[in-house]
């Protein structure tokens, strides 16, 4: 809850503040930074903030001053206003983005998170029907399934994606035949796979996945990868 109130533009005090008041009810300043686990500071620096916000209110007890929450609903308000700002800021941002169109966008992954991150990458970026290539690693192939994000295969089903796929005999032989994969061998005295690294290509993109040290690269550009999809086809076609 706290990580929505601060999309909503509430500082990590204020958001703190605003749930203990709603979860304590109104208190004094004292009372606020023990129910909210903060410093007296922090919390008279942040009502402020609440308050011309409209999220807190000001409640006179005597000589005490309480603070209460007001209706979350007021919150909605600052939704929309998040919205129409997005909508406003929105072509400015596409304009920026247009003027690194040229440039390759280069992203290092590490761990066996980046690897997982790499083929969610493939899920997200191809359209349904896509298509993609891949030199197959057999080194890997007993931990493939802990190389893949949840439900890999299923979602990739589901969007029809097909690929193409060079990899060695050994490999190819744990394989069962399946109509969206092609698959090619290359001879048994020239095996490339003994590094234990997968290369995939895929729309504007190609990544390097090291099973080794555990690193992937992504470069998003789309001459490179027309590039490496000319050179996997060309391999394809003579093996």
């Amino acid at each position: 809850m706290t990580g929505l109130l601060r999309q909503l533009g509430l500082s990590k005090h204020g958001a703190a503040i605003y749930l203990a008041l709603l979860h304590h009810g109104e208190g004094t300043v004292a009372e606020v930074a023990r129910n909210s686990r903060l410093l007296r500071p922090l919390v008279y620096r942040a009502l402020p903030d609440l308050v011309d916000r409209g999220l807190v209110g000001k409640v006179l007890k005597g000589k005490r001053t309480c603070y209460a929450a007001l209706s979350p609903e007021r919150l909605e308000d600052a939704w929309e206003e998040t919205g129409r700002t997005f909508r406003e800021a929105l072509p400015k941002l596409a304009e920026f983005y247009a003027t690194q169109a040229g440039n390759p966008k280069v992203v290092v992954l590490k761990g066996h998170k980046g690897i997982v991150a790499v083929y969610e990458d493939i899920l997200r970026t191809l359209p349904r029907g896509g298509l993609f290539y891949r030199y197959s690693s057999g080194a890997n192939q007993r931990k493939q399934h802990y190389y893949v994000p949840r439900n890999y295969r299923e979602r990739r089903d589901a969007k029809r994606l097909e690929r193409y796929v060079i990899t060695n005999k050994m490999t190819a032989s744990r394989k069962s035949p399946r109509l969206e994969r092609s698959m090619k061998t290359i001879p048994t005295g020239s095996d490339l796979f003994v590094y234990n690294v997968t290369q995939l290509i895929y729309g504007p993109k190609v990544a390097f996945v090291d099973y080794n040290t555990e690193t992937a690269v992504i470069i998003e550009n789309p001459i490179i990868a027309k590039f490496q999809e000319r050179l996997f086809k060309l391999l394809y076609q003579r093996l």
